[in-house]
């Protein structure tokens, strides 16, 4: 006898083969295939499979619902941040992708992909802006979150007429760029040429490739093939380079080897003075090519990170020596010129986000501006709003049981861990000086009180607010900035998160401003790894499915726990 639709076994392995649809990025035609039928009912005898159908217009739909409910109730009155990029699938259908990041409670990096969304139209600047407002909207996002997306110039019109404050470029297409301008120097660009020449040969001819793999075993190379550059993605074109370096004793082998030497009149393999320079281009790029990696590997890089990487390039890694040839100076200043320009009207924003990572603070500023960006911190944290929560301070002398049952008194502090924690609290000695006083007086009353509850307790219910002194919102902050200079640099292995995690019963105001900030992605990467699992999803065979189902499994996919 097989289950009924409406029971909740039936209800359960429906739901389960969904999420198997969703996670394994599978077709909805696989519960049609005979080999899936299959297997469920050897597994289940008395499940009835529904059909492909019902998978696709009932499950997956209310299993979307049910997730984007849990989203939306995650970003409500939380600060986020916003990465948006623009891609088209098999069908040529454009989409545009729309994520959030943002600090949970527990001081974790959360994201969501919020939507993928068709847009036929052109993605000029106002139509991406639409996008992006209906979605706020739409999410119930917080007004004017900040932006972060490629460099074009369409983006940095729609971040503006959205609303989105600030317009943030993704650092890892701003080295793209720079290394880009590198790449297009002349002598760079002809050793570039040659050997894509040399790699594009060994990809058409099968006999050419044989032949470089046995001269590449005979060697004692690792076995291994040349790779073709991307133009738009300048780290390929170093690793086509590194990679035409480690093979290069077996590609002239190969290219003067009498079974191809008629085919390669117009080739040749690099001149002496010439592997010179690309092993020098290679030394160039690997730390641009590091720091990339860096950004699109890690969990979520912040902000907080491209005014130190900056530096770095700057006034280190992109400096010429008396040791670089001429092209590699050429190179260098070409980088060079290109980064300096980026970021200038974002110079505050980004040294504010720095000075509130623990791993740098502001040692990437000089000494004049160190004094400003902590002013210009305090000056924002004075404006978010303190958190209400009861701190019971233990009173310095010895105490009855009575005492340990007062009740605790509401000061603006966030919440703490322990007691042990709360006795270190430096931004309210006032108030603990005046609770400890008011503890030790009611403890010595207990010692005679005969008058019950209300005898003992009299005397706080009627406590006013105005005997325990408050500092404004403004010296509160200035406080807290103060305490947060003394704090030592953490290791850059370190999570910053985690410290503010640690931290923040001690920074009531400015904790709240660094979840804020931390939140902001250094790159768009968030957006870009959303193409290949719609590459996934939109394969040749699916290129048909309705833009609104696309949508729909890739935010399951993203987002479903």
């Amino acid at each position: 006898m097989k289950y009924k639709t409406t029971g909740e076994r039936h209800k359960t392995v429906t739901k389960a083969i969904g999420r198997f649809i969703v996670k394994d990025l599978r077709p909805f035609s696989i519960v049609s295939n005979e080999g899936f039928k299959d297997m469920v009912e050897q597994l289940d005898p008395r499940y009835q499979l529904p059909s492909r159908t019902y998978f696709a217009e009932t499950v997956i739909p209310n299993m979307y619902q049910e997730c984007r409910a849990d989203v939306i109730s995650s970003l409500k009155d939380v600060p986020v941040a916003l990465t948006t990029d623009g891609w088209t699938s098999r069908a040529t259908q454009s989409y545009v992708t729309i994520t959030t990041s943002h600090v949970t409670e527990d001081w974790n990096l959360k994201s969501f992909v919020l939507q993928t969304r068709e847009l036929p139209e052109s993605h000029t600047g106002v139509n991406i802006a639409q996008v992006l407002t209906d979605a706020i909207s739409e999410w119930g996002l917080n007004k004017n979150p900040p932006l972060v997306t490629d460099n074009a110039a369409n983006m940095e019109v729609a971040a503006r007429e959205a609303g989105c404050i600030p317009h943030i470029g993704c650092y890892a297409h701003t080295l793209n760029l720079a290394a880009q301008r590198g790449l297009k120097v002349n002598s760079v660009s002809r050793i570039l040429a040659r050997v894509r020449r040399v790699v594009s040969f060994f990809h058409r001819s099968t006999t050419a490739a044989a032949l470089l793999k046995e001269k590449t075993k005979q060697q004692g190379l690792k076995n291994v093939k040349l790779l073709q550059d991307v133009p738009t993605r300048w780290n390929s074109a170093c690793d086509m380079l590194k990679r035409f370096l480690e093979l290069q004793p077996a590609i002239y082998a190969a290219l003067v080897a009498k079974e191809i030497r008629s085919n390669v009149n117009d080739i040749s393999t690099l001149s002496e003075a010439d592997i010179t320079i690309a092993e020098d281009i290679v030394s160039c790029l690997l730390p641009l090519k590091a720091i990339t990696t860096v950004l699109c590997t890690e969990k979520m890089p912040t902000v907080s990170i491209i005014l130190p990487l900056q530096r770095k390039l700057l006034t280190s890694v992109l400096v010429s020596t008396e040791m670089d040839s001429d092209v590699i100076k050429q190179m260098k200043k070409a980088m060079a010129s290109d980064l300096e320009s980026r970021y200038s009207n974002k110079q505050e924003f980004l040294q504010e986000c720095t000075a509130l990572d623990p791993r740098f603070k502001v040692s990437c500023v000089n000494a004049e501006q160190q004094h400003e960006v902590y002013h210009r911190l305090a000056v924002e944290a004075a404006n978010m709003k303190p958190r209400l929560v009861s701190v019971k301070v233990e009173p310095t002398t010895s105490t009855t049981t009575v005492a340990d049952d007062l009740p605790a008194l509401p000061v603006m502090l966030p919440d703490m861990e322990s007691a042990d924690a709360q006795s270190d609290v430096k931004p309210v000695d006032d108030v603990t000086t005046t609770s400890t006083k008011i503890t030790s007086d009611l403890t010595t009353q207990s010692s005679c009180a005969s008058g019950g509850l209300a005898s003992i307790l009299g005397d706080v219910v009627f406590i006013k607010e105005e005997m325990l002194p408050k500092k404004s919102n403004l010296e509160q902050a200035i406080f807290e900035i103060d305490v947060f200079k003394g704090h030592a640099l953490i290791p850059m292995s370190e999570d910053p998160l985690v410290w503010w995690k640690e931290h923040h019963w001690q920074f009531p105001l400015l904790s709240q401003l660094a979840r804020k900030r931390l939140c902001i992605p250094a790159t768009s990467v968030p957006s870009e790894r959303v193409f290949s699992t719609a590459g996934d999803i939109v394969t040749a065979q699916r290129a048909a499915l309705n833009p609104e189902v696309v949508d729909m499994l890739i935010f399951l996919k993203k987002n479903m726990a």
